[in-house]
């Protein structure tokens, strides 16, 4: 895995000057990404492209090299996988489709693709994939142009579909959360999601690890590995519906199991399962604020409709909301404008307009022992002149940093949701350290994964 994701030296074979090539493609995201390694291409009938020269066969190379990614039909892999191993390069991205996915002939060009590398003792990523990228090294193989300012940080994702692991990385953007490795498995005809998995365990630079599954080929190995991880794993697992399985066949090979099996196992694995693709990215974020170390919280929001519908799922989620003794009831209710609300928990502060004292209540409830976290909204509008008003920043103070101070303050978690704009919401995102959901129900859903693992990791 280090020769892979740490590769000092690349080769891509498939490269041409022609535009859309996709081995070009190639090339210019290890451009875009700043790689340091060193970058060789080779087409057989020579030339240059983006300032490299094409070599003509691996054969011409001036050296051996850590990582070669073999992009050209699927009838010329084994060839090149030959030559590769002739070489001595023994690590390989096969972005190449046209295997056991495509009806045409595919199963033998894969059965000639595993003799080769089997042969001369290779592995490989893929095939029929978009392979891997390290964001902190700048390896980014995919044969797709791949922004390079998406944000550097600890979130790794294993996707079975390339697609899907791309809009992962979008939505982490979106949400100003940080990844580490992107691995796109494809076919999995050598290395799968329990290699990977392994890997990624051990792995300093990665913190969370969440995983895109259209089957599960190595079950009891993958329940293994992951019970001996101790990092969140978020598991999306799709092909569960008899309608998809012919699709995702033909999509990645992938054939479907039996769901009851997977959800029971993973929940025995300390995999946590998510029912939507797009909460695999929302959740993930999540673990960066303290442990979450029981069901006790508060719930805090402006309004009371939003309380209401919020305090519903926090029941469905089997949070409690403790009582709130007096001296902290009168305390919130000296900073009550009206005086028109009763205080308990869940709190409405609708009759709190003032930034300071908002920050004070939640500093308040953060420090009670009682309290295992707080479960928080806030809304905010956009005024002509583009600015963020309401109660993010009322009275010219931004009370968002106050909020971050207090987390670190307590350790404890504030589960933070913005109802806004998605302009504001993805602005907002980019001014602090902590998470911000888009919605109070989603909000309950992350303080609920939150906790199974914080529970999970004391026991």
């Amino acid at each position: 895995m280090e020769r892979i994701f740490e590769a000092t030296s690349v080769v891509i074979v498939g490269v041409s000057e022609r535009p859309g090539n996709l081995g070009l493609n190639i090339l210019h995201n290890l451009i875009e990404w700043g790689y340091g390694g060193k970058v060789y291409c080779v087409n057989p009938k020579g030339g240059e492209a983006l300032g490299h020269r094409l070599y003509t066969s691996v054969s011409e190379l001036p050296e051996s090299v850590d990582l070669a990614s073999i992009i050209v039909p699927a009838s010329a892999v084994p060839d090149v996988v030959d030559e590769c191993g002739r070489k001595g390069i023994t690590r390989l991205a096969i972005p190449a489709g046209g295997f056991e996915e495509f009806a045409g002939g595919g199963t033998r060009a894969r059965d000639a693709l595993v003799e080769a590398a089997l042969r001369h003792g290779i592995r490989f990523v893929g095939p029929n994939c978009l392979t891997v990228i390290n964001a902190h090294t700048g390896l980014c193989l995919p044969f797709v142009p791949v922004p390079s300012d998406l944000p550097r940080g600890g979130v790794s994702i294993i996707a079975q579909s390339g697609g899907i692991g791309l809009d992962f990385l979008a939505r982490l953007k979106d949400d100003n959360t940080g990844f580490s490795k992107f691995i796109s498995v494809g076919n999995k005809t050598d290395l799968d999601e329990v290699d990977f998995l392994e890997y990624l365990g051990s792995d300093s630079r990665t913190e969370v690890i969440c995983m895109y599954l259209e089957d599960v080929a190595r079950g009891r190995e993958l329940l293994e590995t992951a019970r001996g991880i101790a990092k969140p794993i978020l598991a999306y697992k799709a092909n569960v519906e008899p309608l998809t399985r012919e699709s995702a066949q033909s999509h990645t090979a992938a054939l479907a199991n039996d769901d009851a099996v997977v959800s029971g196992a993973f929940e025995q694995a300390g995999i946590l399962r998510v029912e939507r693709l797009a909460h695999l990215a929302a959740y993930a974020k999540v673990f960066s604020l303290p442990p979450l170390r029981g069901n006790r919280v508060a719930l805090v929001s402006p309004t009371g409709g939003i309380l209401v519908l919020a305090s519903d799922q926090c029941a469905r989620r089997g949070f409690e909301f403790p009582a709130l003794p007096a001296p902290v009831v009168e305390d919130i209710k000296a900073h009550l404008r009206a005086g028109v609300i009763d205080i308990s928990n869940p709190v409405d502060l609708g009759d709190v307009h003032d930034a300071d004292a908002r920050a004070y209540i939640i500093d308040r409830l953060l420090e009670q022992d009682f309290i295992d976290g707080v479960i928080m909204l806030l809304i905010a509008r956009i005024s002509s002149g583009k600015q963020i008003k309401g109660n993010i920043q009322s009275l010219q103070k931004n009370i968002l940093p106050d909020l971050a101070a207090m987390i670190k303050k307590h350790d404890k978690p504030l589960v933070f949701s913005l109802l806004s704009t998605g302009e504001v919401r993805i602005d907002t995102r980019r001014s602090v350290d902590f998470p911000i959901f888009d919605d109070v129900e989603e909000a309950v859903d992350a303080a609920a994964v939150l906790r199974d693992y914080s529970l999970r990791t004391a026991r």
